[in-house]
């Protein structure tokens, strides 16, 4: 009791300091468990993937599975303007697999596939009817349940929009090496018909002066 008597401030104080690191611990634990067995199915990550050696390009889906049962995933892609671009078939055939055949992610695992770039960048541009600005493009998957979550696809959104840039202005480059090209066949063609009529001038004129040569000699017999 004199110990305690004695030390007393110093005791409360580490007392003080195992009870705050505990309490941080159990956070820290109950945020675990939370997560562990939320009822929050996917977690979804789309990126713009460049492979060096090959000199490819497409865009990755990453769909993890959060939740602590296997689920049945019914389709997955784009989302852009309201309109679902699925890529659920592709995936399928890819492999190879029945047409019926049924995709699960089992707990905690992960669904990967690629999609290629071209593809993706053609659909958007026809749904933009010409126009170079991309809106929000989304990622999303379905369920079993017909629940669908999403995220936002940033690096595919900036890629698209990159290349429908390029793609507008090497149209435009095409466009003017042809205007160029026409004024040339233009030009080359005025100067042919020139050239023609200049030659048709030069020989009326060499007709006449025959004419009138020949006439001054019929006069004038030697």
């Amino acid at each position: 009791m004199k110990f305690i008597t004695e030390n007393f401030e110093v005791i409360v104080i580490l007392l003080f300091m195992v009870m705050i690191f505990m309490s941080a611990l159990i956070l820290s634990f109950n945020k675990y468990f939370a997560m562990y067995f939320s009822n929050k199915k996917f977690h979804i990550i789309s990126s713009f993937d460049l492979n060096a050696l090959e000199g490819t390009k497409d865009f990755t889906i990453q769909i993890f599975n959060k939740n602590i049962n296997d689920i049945r995933v019914t389709g997955f892609g784009y989302v852009y303007k309201g309109q679902n671009i699925d890529f659920y078939q592709n995936f399928i055939k890819e492999r190879d697999l029945p047409k019926d055949h049924k995709i699960v992610i089992s707990s905690r695992d992960h669904l990967s596939t690629k999609i290629n770039i071209n593809v993706l960048k053609a659909i958007v541009s026809d749904i933009n009817k010409g126009s170079t600005y991309v809106e929000t493009i989304k990622t999303y998957v379905t369920d079993g349940l017909g629940l669908t979550t999403s995220a936002n696809a940033k690096q595919v959104r900036t890629q698209v929009l990159k290349m429908l840039i390029a793609d507008q202005q090497e149209r435009e480059k095409v466009a003017k090496e042809q205007r160029q090209k026409q004024r040339q066949e233009i030009l080359a063609f005025q100067k042919k018909q020139a050239r023609e009529r200049q030659l048709k001038r030069k020989e009326v004129y060499a007709r006449w002066m025959l004419k009138i040569k020949s006439k001054f000699r019929k006069k004038n017999p030697s």
